[in-house]
């Protein structure tokens, strides 16, 4: 219950401050935010976190085996996965 209490007295603050701060604010963050986002040292780390991520989602592909690929088939390798036609038709009507 005190943890309740103390996120909504933080997210009345933050309304409050929020609406104070108003759409000039806002703009001026979202500019920072665009500044941040175009800067080509910022678009090199988020290249090489979505490499890492990758050989991270590989290792545990391999660590895992076929499990993870049967519980989640968006994670299937694309050439592993079996799009064939006959695999999309609509399931059996239940019993």
């Amino acid at each position: 219950m005190r943890y309740r209490v103390t996120f909504l007295a933080g997210a009345a603050v933050g309304y409050v401050l929020g609406s104070k701060a108003g759409r000039e604010r806002y703009e001026q963050i979202k500019r920072a935010a665009g500044r941040l986002a175009d800067n080509p040292s910022m678009q090199e780390a988020a290249g090489v976190l979505q490499a890492q991520a990758g050989r991270l989602l590989g290792t545990a592909r391999e660590r895992l085996g076929g499990t993870l690929g049967e519980k989640f088939p968006a994670l299937r390798p694309l050439n592993d996965q079996d799009d064939s036609p006959a695999d999309r038709s609509a399931p059996p009507p239940p019993h």
